[in-house]
């Protein structure tokens, strides 16, 4: 548990001046340009250096010698959070996939570390130590900061496959309402959501009954096999190809002057719905 501890004092250290290199870091690159690259890894592994001499090396047991669950709980609080945190943000960043057997992955990571957390303070708990209660507290306010970035920038990865949408799906439910109709299956879905920008391409098998009842539940004005429509008067019909589209299908455009909006179509002889979002 003493490696484990100090792998973990590791980590919260490394990931609190991570985090302030951030902010700095596009300073130094305008300054420096070209040998940023070199000068941003050599300044953070001094400052790795820093924390290792100043604050990991003189984190000694406590004496007399004893198992504290108050260090544990806070040691182990951070971790989670900046693992969970951390990966949301590396998912969405490298567009790994999100999903596991119809999971969102985050439900797959976080409650069983949670468990395993709490398993661990409670029958394995760390030695005290004379900066445990320092390392945990640092690494929980870490761990928050890496959660509140990935909720400003409304980090979203919508990209799916699969018969039916996944438990957790990110999508937000008003958005699923908007495009999904009730009794669609073989989802392929790509799109993402990042602070204000919003956008989604899809496509979903449905029956033409239930196509139907989801144009007419949200007032879908489709027309079919056309395409010179748009909703927004202000904009106009825009031009779309439709040479490779089987017929029949129906049609529906609402597009806006920033580029944003909504446009779907609804192959009959595919039974398939098409659809394409962005909010500009």
């Amino acid at each position: 548990m003493e490696i484990v501890y100090r792998i973990f004092t590791w980590i919260i250290s490394g990931t609190a001046w991570l985090l302030l290199m951030l902010v700095f870091a596009p300073f130094v690159v305008i300054t420096l340009d070209c040998w940023s690259w070199i000068i941003l890894p050599l300044i953070y592994g001094g400052l790795l250096f820093y924390s290792w001499k100043r604050k990991i090396k003189k984190d000694t047991l406590s004496e007399p010698t004893c198992f504290s669950k108050k260090q544990s709980a806070l040691i182990w609080s951070g971790i989670v959070l900046i693992l969970f945190s951390g990966l949301k943000l590396i998912t969405f960043d490298c567009n790994v996939p999100k999903y596991v057997c119809g999971i969102n992955v985050d439900y797959c990571f976080f409650i069983p570390m949670f468990l395993i957390a709490a398993g661990m303070t409670v029958f394995r708990p760390f030695q005290k130590h004379e900066k445990g209660s320092s390392f945990g507290i640092t690494g929980i306010l870490v761990g928050v900061l890496l959660f509140f970035i990935s909720m400003l920038y409304n980090v979203s990865n919508y990209d799916f496959t699969g018969d039916k949408l996944p438990i957790g799906y990110e999508m937000p439910s008003a958005m699923q309402e908007r495009f999904f109709p009730d009794g669609a299956y073989n989802f392929e879905i790509k799109g993402k959501s990042m602070m204000f920008a919003n956008s989604a391409e899809w496509s979903c098998n449905v029956s033409e009954k239930d196509f139907e009842k989801f144009r007419k539940k949200h007032g879908y004005n489709f027309v079919l096999n056309r395409t010179d429509v748009n909703e927004d008067k202000e904009v106009g019909p825009l031009s779309y190809s439709d040479d490779d589209w089987q017929k029949p299908f129906y049609f529906y455009n609402n597009r806006h002057a920033n580029g944003g909006g909504l446009t779907m179509r609804y192959s009959v002889p595919e039974k398939k719905l098409y659809g394409r979002y962005s909010n500009r």
